[in-house]
């Protein structure tokens, strides 16, 4: 009885009801979208960053930091061997040395990075280098990135110095030849960055069986003499921006989310003031006014399931295209995000049913509220429309 009643007066409102129905929709659309549109951000991300440099974790030489290139040559050890006993699809030995290119006799500061080329444990286009010999001929085979390949004006076939340091501090140059401009995803292995085969990198610098780190994809255990930085660690930079982006989102949410629940509670005022007789009516002829209460309640919670039904017919052909199409992030090839030119959003279903119902929750309380000063009317003033002033 009280559904039917609360279905008439909600139908009856028009073109009010379709309104405030259809900017809660929109607005459920928008918070899934943003909800979805980081999550695929960041997915991307992390996953590039795990397929192109991070693997499972590093174990790397003590004392080792990626940013203090000057200590660098300070910080090598051989493979010990627990980590010589893994396979080549569960390791990746690198070497990580400062190095200055000199392209068209400018002065270009590099970090030369040596691979070992039978690793298949990260994905980076470094194929060029396994048609070279273990042994150096005349020039050394090198590849870069694109990022770095336009920054320093360089392109396949050129040929040109680089200068390095061995592990005795002696000085030592020689011309390579880059290769190949791969395509990294992951600016962190790209900008500023010379790949070459770490048995030549080895031979170079006098630091046979030496690495910075070992990537695997696994934790094996403590190793001796090197420390193991997980994953959350070694991205802990991104994460944390990740981090700030999730309470900027919670703002924006908590905005839509004041926006929607204030046009459900002025509606609600405006129904108490505008039906004011109809109330007193009902008072009048032995309606308790807790089951009024009710009734104007579930007004707001029909309102509440409308929006999610349309939302769902609005939203859902939206998502299937977007997840097709992308939200095009080329503003961001400059930057030091780990992301292709197209991010996909990644729409997790939980997360949705949670947002779902917070949003209906809300509502209905939206509802609920105004409609509490029913209980307190005198019928005599409603009946006379002025028991709201």
């Amino acid at each position: 009885m009280n559904w039917d009643i609360a279905r008439k007066n909600f139908y009856r409102q028009g073109m009010r009801a379709f309104l405030n129905v259809l900017v809660t929709a929109l607005s459920i659309i928008a918070l899934i979208f943003m909800l979805s549109l980081l999550n695929g951000f960041q997915a991307q991300s992390t996953r590039n960053l795990v397929t192109t440099d991070i693997a499972g974790g590093h174990y790397r030489a003590p004392g080792f930091d990626i940013l203090a290139p000057t200590e660098w040559e300070d910080h090598t050890l051989k493979v010990p061997g627990k980590l010589l006993q893994l396979p080549t699809t569960d390791k990746v030995e690198v070497l990580v040395q400062q190095g200055q290119l000199y392209p068209n006799r400018r002065l270009y500061p590099v970090q030369i990075r040596g691979i070992s080329m039978d690793q298949t444990l990260l994905s980076l286009p470094l194929d060029n280098l396994k048609n070279f010999d273990q042994k150096i001929e005349d020039v050394i085979p090198a590849v870069v990135g694109v990022k770095m390949a336009r920054k320093a004006l360089l392109k396949k076939g050129d040929l040109l110095t680089l200068k390095w340091r061995d592990k005795s501090g002696a000085v030592d140059a020689r011309d390579i030849l880059i290769v190949d401009v791969g395509d990294m995803i992951n600016p962190r292995v790209d900008d500023g960055v010379v790949w070459l085969r770490l048995d030549h990198l080895r031979s170079m610098t006098d630091r046979e069986n030496e690495v910075s780190w070992v990537a695997v994809r696994n934790y094996i255990g403590a190793v001796d003499s090197f420390d193991f930085q997980p994953v959350e660690h070694l991205m802990a930079d991104l994460l944390a921006l990740f981090n700030q982006d999730r309470r900027n989102s919670k703002i924006l949410w908590s905005i839509l989310m004041i926006l929607v629940c204030t046009s459900v509670f002025n509606t609600q005022v405006l129904n108490i003031f505008k039906r004011q007789k109809e109330i007193g009516t009902l008072m009048a002829l032995g309606m308790d006014s807790n089951r009024i209460v009710r009734i104007f309640t579930l007004e707001g919670t029909l309102a509440a399931i409308w929006a999610l039904v349309i939302a769902a017919i609005l939203g859902i052909p939206f998502f299937i295209w977007y997840q097709g199409v992308g939200f095009d992030v080329t503003h961001l090839s400059e930057a030091t995000f780990p992301v292709r030119e197209t991010i996909y959003p990644d729409y997790q279903a939980l997360e949705i049913f949670y947002s779902l119902a917070i949003v209906f929750v809300l509502m209905v309380l939206a509802a609920w509220l105004p409609v509490r000063k029913i209980t307190r009317l005198d019928p005599t003033l409603a009946l006379r429309g002025r028991a709201i002033t």
